[in-house]
């Protein structure tokens, strides 16, 4: 009996001492960064905000707080943030780790990044989870996340590479090229001008309004959900490829082959090649 009430007074002495465990981390500081320089930023589960100004300097504010009510059984949560500035570029590569055997009670963790840039600054982005809000950022931006969100608005540049895991993407504009791998993930972009898409969602919505350029190339290649192609200026050759999807056309679309497994559409007054092969996704082909 003796040995028993020993432990149970351990054991709450213990959980007295870990009731209570509060981490924060918080970064607010000018850094140098080139008009036309990249942001390389490296973060895991934070909601991001990144904007575009006039600006000549790069204003990063990152904060992050971790509150823990109850009971953890060992482990740790080691987190740092290293900003490098290089040749006019900026990386910013956060550093965590953390390890929790075991917790009875209450995790909460709000980490947020906020990043103000010049206008003429291209975006890398890696990332886990998490939210990104991106706007009036004008050169090139790569995005490689995994279950995250993104919202980009205003952002006009020419040249957009995404790589999305479970996540969903929208777009008020785009032009140039569009570069795009998603597995269960729902895109949205308007108000476009295109002149090269290569874009590949396993199950998923794709929808898209561009205009289409002369002797441009637009290859999409989607397994489930819809493909929605809306088309604001030209025409060209449309080949689609397809299994138990269907294809509905809305507009001036002249057939030139329909079998099947396969559908040719011609669409005047342009010379650009669309190709798009679904399988069991729907595809509808919109002319205004």
């Amino acid at each position: 009996m003796k040995s028993i009430i020993s432990v149970f007074c351990m054991f709450l002495s213990f959980s007295v001492a870990a009731q209570n465990i509060d981490g924060k981390f918080h970064l607010d500081k000018e850094y140098n960064l080139s008009s036309t320089g990249t942001v390389e930023l490296n973060c895991s589960d934070a909601k991001v905000d990144i904007t575009g100004s006039t600006r000549k300097t790069a204003h990063v504010k990152i904060d992050r707080e971790v509150s823990t009510k109850g009971i953890v059984f060992g482990g740790h949560d080691e987190f740092s943030v290293d900003v490098t500035e290089q040749s006019g570029d900026l990386e910013i590569r956060e550093r965590s780790n953390s390890v929790s055997i075991g917790m009875i009670g209450y995790h909460y963790e709000k980490y947020t990044i906020t990043i103000e840039a010049p206008e003429g600054t291209s975006l890398k982005v890696k990332g886990d989870d998490g939210d990104y809000w991106i706007k009036n950022i004008n050169g090139a931006i790569s995005l490689q996340l995994d279950d995250a969100d993104v919202d980009l608005a205003q952002c006009s540049g020419s040249k957009f590479l995404f790589r999305l895991d479970d996540g969903d993407i929208t777009m008020d504009e785009g032009k140039g090229s569009l570069e795009l791998t998603g597995d269960d993930s729902d895109v949205k972009i308007k108000n476009a001008n295109f002149t090269f898409i290569d874009a590949k969602v396993d199950d998923g919505d794709l929808i898209i309004e561009t205009s289409i350029a002369d002797n441009g190339e637009y290859f999409i290649d989607a397994q489930d959900g819809l493909i929605s192609f809306t088309i604001t200026k030209g025409g060209g050759k449309f080949d689609i490829h397809h299994d138990d999807g269907r294809v509905i056309t809305e507009g001036q679309f002249t057939t030139e082959e329909d079998s099947e497994n396969r559908t040719k559409l011609m669409l005047a007054s342009g010379t650009a090649k669309v190709d798009i092969r679904a399988d069991d996704a729907r595809v509808k082909l919109i002319k205004r």
